[in-house]
């Protein structure tokens, strides 16, 4: 079988970690905003809406201090998406503006497999690799490029947080390809802070990207330490245990043949003659009882005294 690699360790726990912050059940939402589409949307359309909105949202790609929000605003996309997806949910939805009765009409559906599946299959490294490759240089990202830019009047920042995928150091001149043809051809105004923008601006921009992108990377170095650590934790556990289980195991083997060789040394003496009267006959119930260390040095005391008394009683006869 196998070994995983750590990536998919930490894309395992991560998972474990979300179903455990999935509430029992979906949130109230408007599933057409949520999306950001209109109602005559194309099943095409409603995929490509829930494609951007869960990359954007999606709680691995967020922020430490932005996780909450990010939990929170996936499950509203997931569920959406859930009810647009099928044609049947969202002719319900339509017809009665409830997303309950809209989950009603599919008595198999459970929303909880519904996220679990959504949330691994998103971003997984392969999944999102597959969707840049399709999305950067295409048509579709040139629309929200140039959407973005209207929308934020120029300003690089409100693009770069709009557009997913999207990264200043690498991104720039190809955006910059986009909207320089989008004014010329008249589709969108020049915003100042957009066309007058000095180069020495600009420099101070993409360094505070640089510094950005080193802190987001020291942020995700410190998720996957955790990630990590939790997981040593359980296996370090479970050897503590294990461990514990064999001492227990080993004293306790080690403490049954002490017991059993102290109580057969005892049973050879108390078979001795000692005298007219004798030793009485052990038990049964004697033989299969395990003495204690403290039974057996009194007997052992108790054995010797009585020696020494014999003794010293054949000892005077003879001197008469």
């Amino acid at each position: 079988m196998p070994r995983k690699s750590k990536n998919e360790d930490i894309q395992e726990e991560s998972e474990e970690e979300e179903e455990e912050e999935l509430a029992d059940d979906p949130p109230t939402i408007e599933p057409y905003t949520v999306l950001g589409i209109e109602k005559s949307a194309t099943a095409d359309e409603i995929k490509s809406a829930y494609r951007k909105a869960a990359l954007k949202h999606h709680p691995d790609k967020a922020a430490p201090h932005l996780k909450d929000e990010a939990h929170t605003k996936f499950q509203e996309v997931a569920f959406a998406y859930a009810v647009l997806s099928d044609p049947i949910r969202r002719k319900r939805y339509d017809k009665t503006g409830s997303t309950s009765e809209s989950m009603d009409a599919d008595g198999d559906f459970s929303w909880a497999d519904f996220y679990s599946e959504q949330f691994r299959d998103v971003v997984t490294e392969d999944a999102v690799e597959r969707f840049a490759k399709s999305y950067k240089n295409s048509d579709e990202e040139r629309d929200d490029v140039v959407k973005a830019y209207e929308k934020c009047r120029g300003a690089w920042r409100g693009i770069y947080e709009s557009v997913m995928l999207s990264d200043p150091l690498e991104d720039e001149d190809r955006f910059r390809g986009y909207i320089d043809a989008a004014i010329r051809s008249g589709d969108v105004r020049g915003f100042k802070i957009y066309t007058e923008e000095s180069e020495k601006d600009r420099e101070k921009r993409m360094k505070r990207a640089r510094l950005e992108a080193e802190k987001e990377a020291k942020e995700a170095e410190v998720e996957v330490k955790k990630m990590e650590s939790k997981k040593k934790a359980k296996k370090d556990s479970l050897g503590d245990l294990a461990a514990l289980i064999q001492r227990r195991q080993v004293n306790a083997g080690s403490s049954f043949l002490d017991n059993l060789e102290a109580k057969y040394k005892a049973q050879e003496k108390e078979k001795k003659p000692k005298g007219k009267k004798g030793k009485k006959r052990v038990s049964d119930e004697d033989e299969d009882d395990e003495p204690s260390e403290e039974a057996f040095q009194a007997a052992a005391k108790r054995l010797k005294t009585g020696k020494g008394e014999s003794e010293g009683r054949k000892s005077k006869r003879a001197k008469r």
